[in-house]
């Protein structure tokens, strides 16, 4: 899926979880709610944690994409953990 391209269709999709050792896996098991954190305002030992390059799922308007390894730390400055999402709906174009 590509929607930078105007013909490309809208598709629901769902993925499993990247698993031991991603950034993700260890997202999940900070707390049980969503939540957000400022990344510039990290202490240690967190700031070392978010350092560290990690694979990493980044979901936005092209799909399937690899995992990467990606240091939150150094490519972020808030973090917003959502655990779990939903397809969003199309907004109408229609134009007056």
């Amino acid at each position: 899926m590509d929607l930078t391209d105007p013909e490309e269709p809208y598709r629901r999709f769902s993925v499993e979880p990247l698993g031991a050792g991603s950034n993700e896996e260890v997202l999940e098991r900070v707390s049980r709610r969503d939540y957000y954190v400022e990344l510039r305002a990290v202490s240690e030992p967190a700031r070392d944690w978010l350092m560290a390059k990690r694979p990493t799922r980044s979901i936005g308007n092209a799909w399937p994409e690899c995992p990467c390894q990606t240091s939150l730390g150094r490519h972020f400055d808030v973090l917003v953990h959502l655990h779990r999402v939903t397809a969003a709906d199309l907004l109408s174009t229609a134009r007056d």
